[in-house]
């Protein structure tokens, strides 16, 4: 009888080598994540991750343990099983009153989720996401319909009927949202039908192309050159390190078009964001759907992939079907493409700048230092509104609240929020609360710190 073998213990030293041959660009070093102080070989499943290997490779060196357990569900623990390579060796208490605060919030959030799981508010009101669903379709059925009953008679119908079109595409982005993180139905395949659905087919976004992207914005949560929403340069620029960062890539042979953009529209941001903001949902629209034919299905699956192109494809011949057939004029035809899409781009847009944009934007090293939670917490903004404000923002203004628990159903969060907010007072973690003017404010007030540094850096650099 062979006697078992005692799995290999990593030290610290050890670890940091490994990691520091990847960090170098060695092909060979292996890649490993830290999941509840074990490590993971992940080299050869990088490519095969479901959820998209970016968000991966953002946790490749670290810890990992958080975002494994707030965005898997429990048939990854089978899968994770495979890639065991060894224990890790635990760290030494910390004497930094801060870090360990930082750790203790983290445990006893780790408690709460277990216990909310226990109690239920992991679990979708089914009767919450019809009535979501349906009256979501209702809105499209009356866009619609007031375009091809008046569409060629009236240019006020047109307008209507795209500002109506413009909100129910803005309304199936959150459910898709919802739906993207699997907050309805325990069984993944029917949210992924649901996303696909209301994503593709009604929005005209990918559900690969989103979920490649929201992966990694969740596990790295405004942390500079691994958030992809706040990589908007050179369009906008959020933080001192793109700014540094654009402007300290300029040294290197700038083009013509580069140094336009920094010379005499970077440092003038605040001036033009929200016109910017108009064109916001066509350019996320013509993203997913050169990602959705370029790169296919986030899983590599063959029929997401033809279920996903298909939807993309049926969702633009009806829109312009809809807005060539049932208006009289160019003028008409234009008008309601235009209103439609800028109703969209303003309607998601600002609520997505609410989110996090404005909070601290974090580099990687100190990202290494902090617990995920706190990342969550200190770089995510709540919003307090009426009934309809939830309405309008999707419940994402408890922004704070869906990224410590991604995957609790929308209806459910108002309930958590002060329980989340208690800790955070009680271990001096920062929980920023405020109104959707307010929060807006602060969003400009940022963007016009990174114009100012703009100016200041486009005056160095030439």
């Amino acid at each position: 009888m062979t006697a078992s073998r005692e799995p290999q213990t990593f030290s610290r030293k050890e670890f940091e080598k490994i990691n520091q041959q990847v960090k170098d660009g060695d092909k060979d070093a292996k890649k490993y994540i830290v999941i509840d102080n074990k490590l993971y070989d992940v080299t050869d499943f990088v490519e095969d991750h479901p959820g998209g290997q970016d968000v991966l490779l953002t946790h490749v060196g670290k810890d990992a343990s958080d975002v494994f357990h707030a965005m898997h569900p429990d048939s990854a623990y089978e899968i994770l099983g495979n890639y065991y390579a060894g224990d890790l060796e635990p760290l030494p208490a910390s004497v930094d009153k801060q870090v360990e605060n930082s750790a203790q919030f983290a445990a006893e959030i780790r408690e709460l989720r277990d216990n909310l799981r226990k109690q239920g508010y992991f679990h979708s009101s089914k009767l919450f996401y019809a009535y979501k669903v349906l009256s979501t379709l209702g809105l499209c059925a009356a866009g619609l319909s007031l375009l091809y009953a008046y569409g060629r008679t009236s240019t006020l119908a047109v307008v209507a009927s795209a500002f109506i079109i413009g909100i129910f595409w803005q309304q199936c982005g959150w459910l898709a949202h919802d739906f993207g993180h699997h907050q309805c139905f325990q069984d993944r395949k029917y949210n992924d039908i649901l996303v696909v659905f209301l994503g593709n087919f009604c929005q005209g976004f990918s559900l690969s192309w989103w979920k490649n992207k929201h992966n990694t914005h969740h596990a790295s949560t405004n942390v500079h050159g691994q958030d992809p929403d706040i990589d908007t340069a050179p369009v906008l620029l959020w933080d001192e390190y793109a700014s540094a960062a654009f402007y300290g890539a300029l040294d290197e042979e700038p083009t013509m078009m580069s140094r336009f953009i920094a010379e005499n529209v970077l440092p003038y941001q605040t001036r033009y964001y929200f016109f910017v903001l108009a064109f916001a949902r066509f350019s996320w629209a013509a993203q997913s759907f050169v990602y959705s034919f370029n790169t296919g299905a986030i899983n590599k699956s063959a029929a997401l992939n033809l279920y996903e192109r298909t939807s993309l494809v049926l969702h633009w011949v009806i829109f312009s079907y809809a807005t060539i057939a049932w208006n009289s004029s160019i003028y008409n035809m234009i008008l309601f493409f235009l209103i439609s899409q800028a109703t969209t781009g303003y309607t998601l847009a600002l609520v997505f700048a609410l989110n996090h944009n404005g909070m601290p934007v974090i580099s990687a090293e100190k990202a290494e230092t902090m617990e995920f939670y706190e990342i969550q917490v200190v770089t995510g903004r709540d919003v307090s509104l009426s009934p309809l404000g939830d309405w309008f923002m999707g419940g994402l203004n408890y922004q704070i609240e869906h990224h410590v628990f991604p995957n609790m159903p929308r209806h459910n969060l108002p309930k958590v929020k002060p329980m989340v907010k208690a800790l955070c007072q009680k271990y001096d973690i920062y929980y920023h609360d405020t109104g959707f003017i307010k929060g807006t404010l602060e969003v400009l007030k940022t963007l016009d710190v990174a114009s100012n540094m703009s100016l200041q850096l486009s005056k160095k650099a030439f």
